[in-house]
């Protein structure tokens, strides 16, 4: 499998929020390095894939959420190095701030070259806050995007669809475009983290065809078919390519400092070969856990994430779980 991207990730900054399908399952707490040792050692990292491994492109990125007073810090490292969406923040997470302060923060983000932001709403204000977990985030949410649009930013509204927030899409598009929205994206939740609990949420093709056309028109388009569809089709193949993404811990960080680019690489891709090795192929996760009549609606990744889980939890084998983005993973295309 070829892997064309290194990434590097620091979970230094703690999340506001407690969404119910975190893919991280944050819990309030950091588990990164400290943001400058972390900084130092992605900038190595993304020199010395400029130099030595031209065929491998780099990102460098924080979490659980943007909310550090280093944010200004973190943009600027971002667009020296010209990382893929340099200019575009998510805005999830935040710690609600006064009303008084949200134009500054608005303003302080154009000022440093950001361009778009993007706000996550999960329905209208009850269910949203009980989903976020955050009793006032929806009002929040609402200001900054008031902010962004009468301070000329543009803003990206992200609405994941669910059989228990659809009855509320049509009011909720309604109230955010009177509020300046214009540019939206809806998805389906992954299973990841505590994404994987709600797996009875995920809506069918006949409850996406009930929605208006606005937010059909508005869909993520990545391909999206049926669990039954993919079943049928013959595009259940072997991924050929892999992103690499390196999570940085306190217990992790003094050895990959040690080590050069290509050092780093060669560990990560050992470690997604065998997770692949001790896991079935594709066709063979397809017959023993794809469900031949589910009417729900997958990308592929998500589906091929699914199964795995349901091997993982039969067969009881002890293996490092590369698809849990809470730790080092990796992502397959």
């Amino acid at each position: 499998m070829k892997t064309v991207l290194l990434g590097i990730s620091n979970y230094c900054v703690p999340c506001h929020t407690h969404c119910r399908y975190c893919l991280l399952s944050s819990c309030g707490k950091t588990t990164g390095v400290d943001f400058d040792r972390g900084l130092e050692f992605g900038e190595r990292v993304l020199n010395e894939l400029v130099g030595e491994r031209k065929d491998i492109n780099g990102n460098y990125y924080i979490g659980y959420c943007m909310d550090t007073p280093r944010l200004f810090d973190y943009i600027s490292f971002r667009k020296k190095h010209s990382l893929y969406g340099a200019r575009f923040l998510q805005m999830n997470g935040f710690k609600p701030r006064p009303e008084s302060e949200i134009d500054g923060l608005i303003n302080s983000l154009k000022n440093a070259g950001i361009e778009m932001i993007d706000l996550t709403f999960f329905g209208l204000e009850e269910y949203h806050d009980r989903f976020a977990g955050s009793k006032s985030d929806f009002d929040f949410l609402i200001k900054m995007l008031t902010s962004a649009c009468k301070n000329d930013l543009q803003v990206s509204i992200s609405i994941p669809l669910l059989r228990e927030n659809l009855p509320e899409m049509t009011e909720l598009r309604k109230l955010l475009d009177e509020r300046g929205a214009t540019k939206y994206s809806y998805f389906l939740p992954h299973s990841k983290g505590r994404g994987r609990f709600l797996e009875d949420q995920r809506i069918t093709k006949q409850e996406f065809e009930t929605l208006p056309e606005s937010i059909r028109n508005s869909f993520q388009k990545i391909k999206h078919m049926t669990e039954a569809e993919w079943i049928m089709s013959d595009e259940i193949t072997e991924p050929q390519k892999r992103s690499l993404m390196l999570v940085l811990t306190p217990d992790n960080i003094d050895h990959f400092e040690r080590m050069n680019v290509s050092e780093i690489i060669n560990e990560l891709e050992t470690m997604d070969d065998e997770f692949l090795k001790q896991t079935p192929s594709v066709r063979e996760l397809a017959e023993r856990y794809g469900r031949k009549d589910s009417q729900q609606l997958y990308r592929y990744k998500d589906l091929l994430l699914r199964w795995r889980q349901e091997y993982l939890r039969d067969s009881g084998i002890s293996i490092y779980d590369m698809q849990d983005e809470a730790h080092t993973f990796s992502m397959h295309m």
